[in-house]
């Protein structure tokens, strides 16, 4: 299952072209229900966990354009769905609000938001993640 899980993220890569005109970021990030390294290009995002190793994608909306206030700059909502392993195989439709204070090239970022988990058992989680990015 791992190896399907790697193999349908490089696939998901390549379908995605990098482009040099977009903006890109890479970061890591640390939360529930996984933790570890992030890659976005524009308003597409890739996660990959490594502790409760875990694969998401979100789409993502920056609230100041959706809402056309500029003062609403820092935030932006998600949407998107993951797969996660820990103990047992988790598939989920997610989505959330979160906040992105940018220093230069280096941003800081926290989310939060529900996940609906659509395998096995039916469940609704509350799930947050804290992280840093670098835009290059």
């Amino acid at each position: 299952m791992t190896k399907v899980m790697i193999n349908t993220m490089f696939i998901l890569f390549f379908i995605y072209p990098l482009q040099s005109f977009s903006k890109q970021q890479v970061g890591i990030f640390l939360g529930s229900p996984m933790s570890g390294f992030q890659y976005q290009q524009d308003n597409l995002r890739f996660s990959l966990g490594i502790k409760d190793f875990g694969f998401a994608v979100d789409q993502t909306f920056s609230v100041a354009t959706l809402l056309n206030k500029s003062k609403l700059a820092p935030l932006y909502v998600f949407l998107g769905g993951q797969i996660v392993d820990h103990h047992k195989h988790k598939i989920a439709v997610r989505s959330g609000i979160g906040f992105q204070q940018p220093f230069e090239q280096v941003i800081f970022y926290g989310e939060l938001g529900p996940s609906l988990y659509v395998l096995e058992d039916v469940d609704i989680k509350l799930e947050a993640s804290l992280g840093i990015k670098i835009d290059f």
